[in-house]
């Protein structure tokens, strides 16, 4: 420990800073020791007693045990803890706990009792004991990080996995367009098989694989809609692109002629090549009425699937993620208010005349399933079209945690706004919707698409209150 007399690793002049992760960072990410390269990593025994605490929590407990035996693990092969734990990260980074040196400079009007402060403390009284280096606390608390800064301590959001607001501006932009000469427009109808209707892909296009384009002819006008398919791109025809008698809905005839992205968006969600669909959009863009068509198409109508599943992150009043609360009653009882977005889509698409609602006959028939991410881990999803609602509340983990339980046979489709963000161990930088998000481009394969919805199609009031009611970070 820090505190042992015989710990003189600090007093040394070498240029490692000296890192002090908080807990948040580390339910965040348990691999968060193994990224500072080869500077030194401090951990406060205060985290482990919180870290510990979280351990059965349903939300964040997976992380808080994959942390403790991470942390058990690099204890069991090291020999003299107070010499500090070599950080098996190629970097030769070192870690060490944090116990004791709270300063005697504290301000004494914040009370030591609470865990933050008392973290506050012994960062000082390293600072005090040990003048020649360099320390910063990194915590994804913005409170903490202030009192940090107006304490003299040095604080920084943990950036591993962020990325720039300028980045996350950049998905909300129309879809590209590209101008076919004339004698590919030709070669495009050569069959007479309608999923024969491809052109020759060009690099100076510069797409994604199954990313969308709008087509258009030497004098200008719509020709179509292309998705790149390896070397080629598909054909698709803008006019009659549909999911359950859906088309793509333009609300502002007078600003947008067409809505290319929802057109592109609904024949990635029937194509059955395409096993994982991510779809960015703000709120009123159309994300859960596409994905909910299509499923219901997919599965009523083509009988490709045998089931629906509906996944969704439950953040209650404690805000950690998944808790449906312990009061009597059936998950799927506790669920419902919860999923209110999936059974409006659901009475829209089934309304009938019966007395007995259809979306409850369906709900009741166990065909549509309505899952808490917290079961998931056990849950069997062969031949299902899952669609995973807000994942935008969900972590990087919960996402791996779900797409490991995926057959060959199953389509996932998720759904999500990166700027509306309910989980206070997120941020719209980092979580489980950009984090797919950037991996599918880092690791592009062909049954992965993505798409970003940007005409606001709800209704001109909604219009409204998304364009003039800017959020206070806006300001």
């Amino acid at each position: 420990m820090l505190n042992n007399p015989n710990v003189e690793l600090l007093k040394n002049d070498d240029q490692r800073i000296i890192y002090v992760l908080d807990t948040n960072v580390l339910l965040h990410d348990p691999s968060a020791i193994f990224r500072f390269d080869e500077h030194i990593v401090l951990i406060s025994l205060l985290a482990i007693e919180e870290i510990d605490a979280k351990k059965n929590d349903p939300g964040i407990g997976y992380n808080a045990r994959d942390i403790s035996n991470k942390l058990e693990q690099l204890i069991d092969r090291t020999e003299i803890l107070e010499q500090g734990i070599l950080i098996p990260n190629g970097k030769k980074g070192t870690l060490f706990f944090i116990s004791g040196l709270l300063s005697k400079n504290f301000p004494a009007e914040l009370s030591l009792s609470y865990k933050d402060n008392a973290m506050l403390s012994q960062i000082i009284g390293l600072k005090e004991k040990y003048s020649n280096r360099s320390f910063i606390l990194v915590t994804k608390d913005r409170n903490l990080r202030i009192k940090a800064q107006a304490l003299g301590i040095d604080s920084e959001d943990y950036l591993h996995d962020k990325i720039s607001e300028e980045y996350l501006s950049s998905f909300f932009q129309p879809l590209k367009q590209i101008m076919l000469e004339e004698d590919e427009i030709n070669k495009i109808f050569k069959s007479k098989n309608e999923g024969e209707w491809t052109v020759q892909y060009r690099k100076k296009w510069q797409l994604n694989e199954n990313e969308g384009v709008a087509l258009f002819d030497p004098s200008n006008n719509l020709f179509g809609l292309g998705l790149r398919k390896t070397d080629r791109l598909r054909y698709h025809d803008y006019f009659s692109t549909k999911v359950l008698d859906t088309y793509p809905k333009v609300l502002n005839q007078e600003q947008f002629q067409h809505n290319f992205e929802q057109a592109v968006c609904m024949a990635q969600a029937l194509d059955d090549d395409i096993r994982i669909q991510i779809i960015i959009g703000r709120a009123g863009t159309g994300k859960t009425h596409i994905a909910m068509a299509a499923a219901l198409e997919k599965v009523f109508k083509e009988r490709r699937y045998d089931s629906i599943k509906l996944i969704k992150p439950i953040v209650t009043k404690s805000r950690l993620g998944e808790d449906i609360g312990f009061l009597p009653g059936s998950v799927k009882r506790k669920l419902i208010p919860k999923m209110r977005p999936f059974i409006d889509k659901l009475r829209q698409f089934t309304n009938t005349n019966d007395t007995e609602e259809g979306w409850k006959k369906l709900l009741d028939s166990g065909v549509i399933e309505m899952m808490n991410l917290a079961d998931v881990r056990g849950a069997d999803l062969a031949n299902s079209f899952v669609i995973f609602d807000e994942a935008q509340n969900a972590n990087p983990f919960q996402m791996r945690t779900l797409g490991t339980r995926l057959g060959e046979d199953t389509k996932l489709i998720v759904l999500g706004d990166p700027t509306q963000i309910d989980s206070i161990y997120l941020d719209k930088y980092s979580n489980a919707l950009i984090n797919l998000y950037e991996n599918s481009l880092k690791n592009p394969t062909s049954f992965i698409a993505h798409i970003c919805l940007v005409q606001m199609v709800r209704s001109h009031t909604s219009k409204w209150f998304e364009e003039t009611m800017k959020r206070p970070e806006q300001h």
